[in-house]
């Protein structure tokens, strides 16, 4: 079946994976005649009951107390408690809740309900727009802290910030980890990939990398699963939390075969339409999202799958240790109907030497330069455009028989934008890029004098052996330097 689970650490990843199981929503087949264009049991696992499925996520999401929003571990498994069973007599003491909002009301009533129920303002818990069904083994919480703020709900000034309180938080909750997600692999015919999905600036860089490390370990070290693809999408806070960032920068690459760190700076962009709101968690998940579904659909689509093993193997050929992804883009490309019956892209006037009569306008009277000034892409990735390192990966979906990239084509890679739960930010189609390139070298040798620099023993206890740590970003440094270019920085 060549299925995929996905682990999601911190809300902000919580928000990433709702996005796109509510894609893998919209491919259940919910009349009998309906036409299949993605293998519903990759990412979503199958249950029959009786003359009926159900569809679970393959997923284990890991929240802070109170991180669930009105979700119980057990809302939709255990019948509703009758208090008056119980006799006058019973004090009934209640906390308060995260009501529902109009939208998961009307789902629960069983009805579908219009996505525009959906703002900035109700949409604060993934759980808001969630639309598949959680089994309560997928539904983990540390009880230490509390969301959202992160404070240690006996210890106030102790927060879930740094690298090493994740690291002993993880200790304390491995057992029900690893129960769920041994649960998970027995449910798997042929298991294709894992997707940790985590915070990189905060206490969840520490707590990710050691269930990394404790899951590979535990599964993935022996015999026939000694290869395996194991990959880490980091999610990079505006404001950096720079030892943390470090540490969990280089244990993931270290940890995962294939590392994606994800950031989103405030840019310009003709994609996102002026609605795109950056501080709502809603918004900006829906927009790394729209790039990680790119490849979500190559995995599980019926005609012309590729697996992780494929993508990754084309962009490392070979060179594991530079597994970091730091060029990331998703960019516009002309709004064209779905492909023709052969995959192949309808040519356009312009492409036989024909202007239309809007441009030839446009290049007399000059309009369209506003429009111009804004970038025509997004960049998600962790350093700038430079020179690639091997071959970058292109998601498209239409063949491009001129592309020099690893060229895969996801006919269906829009389609999170007719989601009812993706908010209306995306005005233009779009293709994804992906690749490696030199620029990272440079922002790893910032990184190394950072860590050169630290003194205090409370900086220390963040990093642990900071020698090793020197060394470690050192190699990596080497890696995406090449061969004839000065990798020093003490000129």
């Amino acid at each position: 079946m060549h299925e995929v689970v996905s682990l999601s650490c911190s809300h902000a990843s919580g928000h990433l994976l709702t996005h796109l199981y509510n894609v893998q929503e919209t491919h259940i087949p919910y009349a009998k005649n309906a036409k299949l264009s993605h293998s519903n049991s990759v990412f979503l696992w199958p249950v029959k009951a009786g003359a009926r499925c159900n569809y679970y996520p393959r997923s284990l999401n890991i929240e802070l107390a109170g991180g669930y929003g009105y979700l119980g571990k057990y809302e939709f498994k255990d019948p509703k408690v009758d208090l008056a069973a119980f006799g006058s007599e019973v004090e009934v003491r209640k906390q308060d809740r995260v009501e529902k909002n109009d939208f998961q009301r009307l789902l629960d009533a069983g009805a579908r309900p219009d996505g525009a129920l959906l703002n900035t303002a109700n949409t604060s818990y993934w759980t808001d727009y969630n639309k598949l069904v959680y089994r309560p083994a997928s539904l983990l919480q540390s009880e230490n802290y509390v969301h959202p703020m992160g404070n240690h709900k006996h210890f106030q000034k102790l927060l879930f910030k740094e690298y090493n309180v994740g690291e002993e938080e993880f200790a304390l909750l491995f057992d029900t980890v690893d129960d769920s997600f041994r649960k998970n692999l027995e449910a798997s015919d042929m298991i294709q990939g894992i997707n940790f999905v985590s915070e990189v600036d905060n206490a969840w860089g520490g707590f990710t990398n050691e269930m990394m490390v404790q899951l590979k370990d535990e599964y993935f070290n022996n015999g026939a699963n000694s290869k395996h693809n194991l990959w880490c999408y980091g999610l990079l806070a505006q404001k950096p939390n720079m030892l943390t960032r470090i540490k969990s920068i280089v244990e993931f690459s270290k940890n995962s075969s294939l590392f994606m760190p994800l950031s989103l700076p405030h840019q310009q962009t003709s994609l996102l339409s002026p609605e795109f709101d950056l501080s709502s968690s809603w918004h900006r998940a829906a927009v790394y999202a729209s790039f990680v579904n790119s490849i979500w659909g190559l995995n599980c689509q019926l005609e012309s799958p590729v697996r992780m093993a494929e993508i990754e193997a084309n962009l490392l050929r070979g060179f594991d240790r530079r597994n970091i992804v730091n060029e990331i883009r998703i960019e516009e490309t002309e709004k064209q109907e779905s492909p023709d019956q052969f995959g192949q892209k309808q040519e356009s006037p312009d492409q036989f030497g024909l202007v239309a009569d809007a441009n030839i306008m446009d290049m007399y009277l000059g309009q369209g330069q506003n429009a111009n000034e804004k970038q025509k892409y997004i960049n998600l990735g962790i350093s700038g455009e430079a020179k690639a390192i091997g071959k970058k990966a292109t998601v498209a979906k239409l063949q491009d028989p001129e592309s020099e990239s690893n060229h895969y084509v996801n006919p269906y890679i829009d389609e999170i934008v007719d989601v009812d739960t993706t908010p209306p930010i995306f005005s233009k189609s779009f293709s994804t890029t992906f690749g490696q390139n030199v620029s990272l070298k440079d922002t790893l040798k910032e990184y190394r004098k950072v860590i050169q620099r630290v003194r205090l023993p409370q900086h220390l206890q963040v990093i642990g052996d900071k020698a090793e740590l020197v060394e470690d970003l050192s190699q990596l440094i080497d890696e995406y330097t090449l061969d004839y270019e000065d990798e020093s920085d003490y000129e």
